[in-house]
């Protein structure tokens, strides 16, 4: 029996002493469930920061795609965060994540750039 791997993570990563970055992990094919589990832990962290600034490192390089449901989720949690988020760095593999993440960058306030390399993704975020 094979299990199939899906969902998204959250965590906060340091490099260096000052700098820090909330990061996202999506693995799969993200469901309405996966979005259910995740936004609450989003809302709490974000809960005791007053006006926080947001510079987000978003890992899909083991995304497969998002079910309708799930992309919707995503939109209504990006509209409610919207000004929050001032960088985030999508690190991917395929050109349509690329895409994705131009057409991000167009309709968001935030600063959205696409890599390949995480590295320079975090080089980005620190500038």
């Amino acid at each position: 029996m094979t299990m199939l791997k899906h969902g998204i993570s959250i965590g906060i990563e340091r490099y260096g002493d000052d700098d820090f970055f909330v990061a996202f992990k999506a693995v799969g094919t993200l469901t309405h469930q996966d979005y259910l589990r995740m936004q609450p832990v989003l809302e709490s962290a974000l809960a005791g920061v007053q006006d926080p600034d947001i510079y987000a490192l978003v890992d899909v390089t083991e995304l497969d795609g998002w079910e309708l449901h799930a992309a919707w989720d995503d939109v209504k949690l990006g509209i409610k965060h919207i000004r929050h988020f001032e960088k985030i760095a999508i690190v991917g593999k395929t050109t349509f994540q690329e895409v994705m993440a131009t057409l991000a960058n167009w309709l968001t306030p935030a600063d959205v750039k696409f890599f390949s390399d995480k590295g320079a993704a975090l080089a980005w975020l620190k500038d």
